[in-house]
């Protein structure tokens, strides 16, 4: 019974967006379309690239036609969901594999997206009601609201989306996106979302849950930072004994080693990173009440602009 109601309360959500089209400027920063692009591929990862190797299957995912554009006024959390939907209906469209094309270009006032994959297409009727709610072909995990929902985050944006697809020929989704918005240019307080600026930091992660490790493992690089990732306390500590580290990521419950074993060793260090704790532990003042020192804690689930901003008010 409880998730019936979780379930049905998700959809009703997932259709108060839908049906929330008018034009909103709240809460819009200053964002590059291209970050929210790779943001998203990163995200759906796991997906496209370690459980499709681990069943043999290949996808090539071709970023080559992604140039510069103007940076548009947005919901950097919205738009990502919308390239996610977009993604994993890609995949669905590609079970045996395939590649999974981006573009981004500029022109009339308006960045432009592409989105394109070589999978097996729609039908005339299929593109017909795609934005449509409730209207899915995935019959049996499917609810029919991912592109419903994607319409309407687009609409409230001031912006359009298009498909072209024939059978058995793939699928190219065009997304257009005004460069500035009325409403939005009103709002002079608002500071360009900026997740992590470029430090040229040298970076260990440590966390069992390899999702995690390998997202962390692909977002420091794009800053310009070294990172290296293990999924284990006894292996971090041979690494921080060997080499050095400007800053340390870890969670504080790990199968071998805890985490609190970690701070200890790392403030004992000749030259000590800056230590940061990812963890799904509400006891957030636990490491400072026992005299271990760290520099910040960030709560699981976290955002990258999170973890961006307790980084970046650091010196290093």
């Amino acid at each position: 019974m409880k998730r019936a109601v979780d379930d049905g309360a998700q959809i009703s959500s997932k259709m108060l967006k839908f049906t929330k089209t008018e034009n909103g400027a709240e809460g819009y920063v200053a964002f590059d379309i291209r970050d929210l692009i790779v943001q998203s591929i990163d995200f759906t990862s796991p997906r496209w690239k370690n459980e499709a190797q681990a069943k043999g299957i290949n996808y090539q995912i071709d970023m080559d036609g992604m140039k510069r554009v103007s940076a548009i006024m947005c919901n950097s959390s919205e738009l990502r969901e919308v390239f996610i939907n977009i993604i994993n209906n890609a995949l669905d469209a590609m079970p045996d594999g395939g590649t999974l094309s981006f573009s981004t270009w500029s022109g009339d006032d308006a960045v432009f997206v592409s989105i394109s994959d070589t999978g097996d297409g729609m039908s005339e009727e299929t593109k017909k009601y795609i934005f449509d709610p409730f209207f899915t072909t995935k019959m049996a995990v499917g609810t029919g609201l991912g592109m419903s929902l994607a319409y309407g985050i687009i609409t409230r944006h001031s912006g359009k989306i298009e498909v072209e697809s024939e059978a058995g020929k793939g699928a190219k989704f065009t997304l257009q996106f005004p460069t500035t918005n009325e409403k939005a240019s009103l709002i002079t307080t608002h500071e360009p979302e900026r997740e992590l600026i470029e430090m040229n930091l040298r970076v260990l992660v440590v966390d069992d849950e390899d999702a995690l490790c390998i997202v962390l493992d692909q977002f420091f690089p794009r800053y310009g930072n070294k990172v290296k990732t293990v999924n284990n306390g006894s292996d971090a500590l041979n690494i921080v004994n060997a080499e050095d580290f400007d800053l340390v990521l870890f969670d504080l419950v790990m199968p071998d080693i805890s985490g609190y074993d970690v701070i200890e060793v790392l403030n004992k260090l000749e030259k000590r990173p800056r230590i940061g704790i990812i963890t799904g532990w509400g006891e957030k003042l636990k490491p400072m009440e026992e005299g271990m020192d760290v520099d910040f804690i960030v709560k699981k689930p976290f955002d990258f602009s999170e973890l961006g901003k307790q980084i970046n008010s650091l010196k290093f």
